[in-house]
């Protein structure tokens, strides 16, 4: 081959490899991302990953607020002979009385489901006040008939929880006294909505500031308590 023809041929060569680069760098600069013109799908669930969902609530009865000066009047719970207490109570509640003698509800008369109620409990356990603070959260845990539990706050004597009762969103506040600032002697319990915590906690503190032991008759005698009882849920 000539010297004229190696030379186009190497011409020919060149125009080609710069003709090839050139497209390259102009497809990169044009080209755009790729649009799908199929429909999203949801991305499946992990199950590694469960998930529950919330729980449903039943809406809370129609009720003002629990106030916090309720008009109360003493009862009694439990005798003087059994280690017995007198309680001020809210006036018009309606009374419960347990099998025991030694536990006591009251609530509104033919009050609606989900509203407020106090509980009050004479206690005879080896644990003092702190030590009831500290083993109320273990035992409401292992309550079945309670669900998304909440410890809210809690103190020397008192505890507030938060939880699921029969579809009902529930706050308690608990206190416990002891008579002698030894071992406790006294549960007080009220129950109600979140909107009544301010009424339940004064509720609850005027309860413990006033409730004191059953006199005993002249002459006689306090009685050793029979077995400790277990408390119910708030």
């Amino acid at each position: 081959m000539s010297s004229v023809g190696v030379r186009a041929t190497v011409l020919l060569l060149l125009a080609v490899l710069v003709g090839g680069a050139a497209g390259w760098v102009t497809a990169e600069r044009t080209s755009g991302p790729v649009v799908s013109d199929t429909a999203p799908r949801p991305v499946a669930a992990d199950p590694a990953l469960p998930f529950s969902p919330p729980e449903k609530l039943r809406p809370n009865p129609d009720l003002a607020p629990l106030s916090e000066t309720l008009p109360v009047h003493d009862e009694r719970v439990g005798t003087a002979r059994d280690g017995g207490i007198v309680v001020p109570v809210p006036s018009g509640w309606e009374r419960t009385t347990f099998a025991d003698d030694r536990q006591a509800k009251w609530s509104l008369p033919d009050g609606p489901t989900g509203g407020y109620a106090l509980r009050v409990q004479i206690l005879d356990e080896n644990r003092t006040v702190s030590q009831k603070v500290a083993v109320r959260p273990v035992e409401l845990e292992a309550d079945d008939s309670v669900s998304d539990l909440e410890i809210l706050e809690t103190s020397f004597d008192t505890l507030t929880a938060s939880f699921v009762f029969d579809g009902y969103r529930r706050l308690t506040v608990i206190r416990w006294v002891s008579f002698s600032g030894g071992l406790v002697d006294v549960e007080i319990a009220a129950t109600g909505r979140l909107v009544d915590e301010d009424g339940m906690e004064a509720l609850v503190a005027r309860i413990a500031q006033e409730v004191r032991p059953q006199p005993l008759p002249v002459g006689k005698r306090a009685q050793k308590p029979g077995a400790p009882t277990s408390s119910s849920t708030p």
